[in-house]
């Protein structure tokens, strides 16, 4: 029995071991992907766009802010926030003491002046009348009554002046409005010490010009030989969002700015109703003249990077990187200024990890339907 146990052991031993010896093994085997071709498109030409949106903001056609000529203390005010005005109109009265006391002064001194010129011209003249009888009146005597009449006529005219200066003076403890418009502002009360050396800065009143305003806007360099001025400008404002408004270019600064390489035109904007108020943001639409057709890529093929803008072109199954400047965007495409040419092949989406000359497998996109 225990030889059988043996020979049935070992058997079954043998058994398993020509199992695994003889089973076949599949090996599993990878293979790796082929390099996948980068998508590139054509440099293609287009009419770039002939209108311009840019962002801007209403303003007064006038606008001022209301300070005393001279140290005084308010003493009444004739408007507030949102009187409307007119040229001229009476605003405010200040209060000058010593203003008044030199106003009586000038007009004091002009009455003596003008009585004493009165009395020394009607003695010259009995003299004069006098003297046509011979030896009655002396020539020194007629020549001294002429000159004192002459100095109290230039006296008069003297204090004639004097009284006007001090006029003029007391005329700025009225202070009106220069032109017809809204008072927003009003920043003092009565009793307040203003002008010159007060205790504040504060104007008393600022006014608007509402009936007419300005609409300010920054060209881009690149189409500032396209403004004309008398050109017709479409804008849109938030607080009316279904409306469009109207307006004229009526001045060009002809000055580029170097901070913002934009030059600024004014568009004169009628506001009979005053619907519109300074302050409004608007979206203007400002034609502009495209004679010459563009090239465009789309947008995901430009690169930009802090030392750079530029496009990957593909040529001869190299990569060229060639610096651009960007232009109009639209309908995902992009306008482009640099040494491209029509059918020129570019990558669809740029890449900043490809290098210059590094070899490229690309295929042409498919244009859409």
């Amino acid at each position: 029995m225990t030889i059988v146990r043996s020979f049935l052991t070992l058997c079954l031993a043998a058994g398993l071991l020509g199992g695994c010896s003889n089973g076949d093994t599949k090996e599993v085997v990878t293979e790796e992907p082929a390099d996948l071709p980068y998508d590139a498109v054509q440099v293609t030409a287009a009419q770039p766009t002939r209108s311009l949106n840019l962002p801007g903001e209403l303003d007064s056609y006038y606008q001022t802010d209301i300070y005393p000529r001279v140290n005084s203390y308010l003493k009444r005010l004739h408007a507030d926030i949102g009187d409307a005005v007119r040229p001229g109109q009476l605003l405010a009265e200040l209060e000058a003491p010593e203003l008044t006391a030199a106003l009586s002064e000038a007009l004091s001194q002009l009455k003596a002046s003008q009585a004493s010129y009165s009395s020394s011209r009607a003695a010259y003249h009995r003299l004069l009348v006098t003297s046509r009888t011979a030896g009655a009146v002396s020539p020194l005597n007629l020549e001294q009554a002429h000159a004192k009449a002459l100095s109290d006529s230039l006296l008069v005219t003297a204090g004639r002046a004097h009284y006007e200066a001090a006029s003029q003076m007391a005329g700025y403890l009225r202070i009106t409005a220069p032109f017809a418009g809204v008072v927003t502002e009003r920043n003092l009360a009565p009793g307040a010490f203003v002008g010159p050396g007060g205790q504040t800065n504060l104007p008393i009143f600022k006014i608007r010009q509402l009936s007419r305003l300005r609409l300010r806007l920054a060209v881009p360099e690149a189409y500032v030989g396209s403004i004309h001025v008398h050109d017709t400008v479409r804008f849109m404002v938030r607080t009316f969002p279904s409306e469009t408004f109207m307006g004229t270019i009526n001045r060009v600064a002809n000055s580029v700015r170097p901070e913002t390489r934009s030059e600024q035109i004014e568009i004169d904007i009628p506001n009979p109703k005053n619907r519109l108020r300074p302050g409004m943001f608007a979206t203007a639409t400002v034609p502009v003249d495209a004679a010459k057709s563009s090239l465009f890529v789309p947008r995901s093929a430009v690169v930009s990077t802090t030392e750079r803008t530029y496009v990957i072109r593909v040529k001869d199954g190299r990569a060229e990187l060639v610096d651009v400047q960007k232009g109009d965007e639209t309908m995902g495409q992009i306008q482009v200024f640099g040494p491209l040419k029509i059918g020129d092949v570019v990558l669809k989406a740029g890449n900043e990890e490809i290098t210059n000359e590094e070899p490229l497998r690309v295929e042409l996109a498919k244009e859409a339907p």
